[in-house]
């Protein structure tokens, strides 16, 4: 008993190394796919804004009803939920922004690029990862 527990210690300070670079890999994407539903929303209630008048009231109901603009863009830009950041936190900082109109457009190419990342880049990562 006492040489088995000694070689599944052995075993797992040897998959430390392994399990460190799987670890920071798992939160690159995390990191990743927050940014790209970040990304989203923003496009998503900066679509929803009137061109010329109402904007500042527009953009107030559309942040006191963000649960539901939450909703709506996971739907529309097919994004899952657990994705999504925490909503008073985010509701907060699109309070601070004052026109949302201003904020950059978001960048298709830039998106396809993300896209190609979780499609090609980090599967080959992983698959590097494996044989470090």
């Amino acid at each position: 008993l006492l040489t088995q527990e000694k070689l599944d210690l052995f075993n797992d300070i040897a998959q430390l190394p392994q399990n460190a670079v799987m670890r920071r890999i798992n939160e690159l994407v995390k990191r990743a796919r927050s940014v790209k539903v970040h990304a989203y929303i923003v496009h998503y209630l900066r679509k929803q804004l009137p061109y010329t008048w109402g904007k500042r009231e527009k953009q107030r109901r559309l942040i006191d009803r963000l649960d539901r603009e939450f909703v709506m863009c996971a739907r529309r830009y097919e994004l899952p939920r657990g994705d999504f950041p925490e909503l008073e936190p985010f509701r907060q900082a699109l309070l601070e922004i004052k026109d949302l109109s201003e904020v950059q457009k978001l960048d298709k190419k830039m998106v396809k690029e993300m896209d190609k990342v979780f499609s090609v880049d980090i599967p080959n990562l992983l698959e590097a990862a494996k044989y470090h």
